[in-house]
């Protein structure tokens, strides 16, 4: 993961043409089948964020998927989301992927009014699950669900796939809610959910300059509830790094991405990240990269 950079992709239009995938009809909204694009979809990515949001259901089909810092094996009657915040990339174990993927921005809403932001979903938030197993009288409800949407879509009919896109979310967040209060509860994942969570929030506030300053141990430990040393401790017993290592592994990860916007100086860089001067920042980058902010940006 280190050894990556994010790429970001600000509309629908430029997210699907980076996926290789089908063109956009429509600035705010889409949709399309899996199978109707079983050849020029990207069968891996890269990291990368987008400012849409997505919710996909697969019929057929294999992949795994890291959405934000979390791991998830996807297949038949998988449903799973995407919001602008996480994190995220997949490989694509099989070539028969069937089912439906839906895009959609934050402008949707203001096009057709809605009363529940998109955000406010719990599976769209940073805090959330993103994907649920559906068995399968839940998957041919959904297939219904999105078949009609996607006949919506083809009909140009946007009011309509507002409404009809609205039922898929409400249906998924009672499916969302069955999910997580019946799911069996254990602290120490809890809290390792919880710090990743937490760290992929505070990075998206950091680039968004909405905080003053980078994040120490303490202050995870502080919004956790923990002790510093038990936040590392339970760190390191369940994913084999301390907090400040994996803190450290994503600072140079944004650092990264950062670096490779060529509309972005190496001062501003270390200015978006907090670092007190270039200086800094460079011994800092190079230190655990083996090479300077320059010499990466030369790569």
């Amino acid at each position: 993961m280190q050894e990556q950079s994010i790429a970001y992709y600000d509309t629908i239009a430029d997210l699907l043409k980076g996926l290789k995938t089908v063109r956009a009809k429509h600035l705010h909204f889409h949709i399309h089948r899996l199978e109707d694009a079983p050849d020029s979809q990207l069968n891996h990515t890269g990291l990368y964020r987008s400012s849409t949001y997505v919710v996909i259901l697969l019929k057929e089909g294999t992949a795994t998927y890291k959405i934000g810092l979390h791991d998830y094996t996807m297949c038949r009657g998988s449903l799973y989301f995407l919001g602008p915040r996480h994190l995220r990339h997949y490989h694509r174990d099989t070539n028969n992927w069937e089912g439906f993927v839906c895009l959609f921005s934050d402008d949707f809403t203001t096009e057709i009014k809605l009363t529940t932001h998109y955000s406010d979903y719990p599976y769209y938030s940073l805090e959330g699950q993103q994907k649920f197993q559906l068995n399968d009288s839940q998957l041919e409800v959904f297939l219904n669900y999105f078949k009609q949407l996607y006949e919506y879509y083809q009909r140009n009919s946007i009011n309509c796939c507002w409404h009809q896109l609205h039922i898929i979310l409400e249906e998924a967040g009672v499916v969302c809610k069955y999910k997580l209060d019946n799911s069996p509860k254990d602290a120490d994942n809890e809290l390792v959910i919880n710090f990743n969570s937490a760290l992929e929030h505070h990075f998206y506030e950091l680039v968004s300059d909405k905080i003053e300053h980078l994040f120490s141990v303490k202050d995870y430990a502080e919004k956790l509830f923990v002790h510093p040393n038990h936040l590392s401790d339970v760190l390191r017993k369940m994913t084999g790094r301390s907090a400040r290592q994996l803190i450290t592994e994503r600072l140079i990860l944004e650092a990264k991405s950062l670096l490779k916007n060529s509309r972005i100086s190496i001062t501003q860089v270390a200015y978006i990240l907090k670092f007190s001067d270039t200086s800094y920042f460079t011994k800092f980058f190079k230190k655990h990269t083996g090479m300077t902010p320059s010499e990466f940006m030369a790569q």
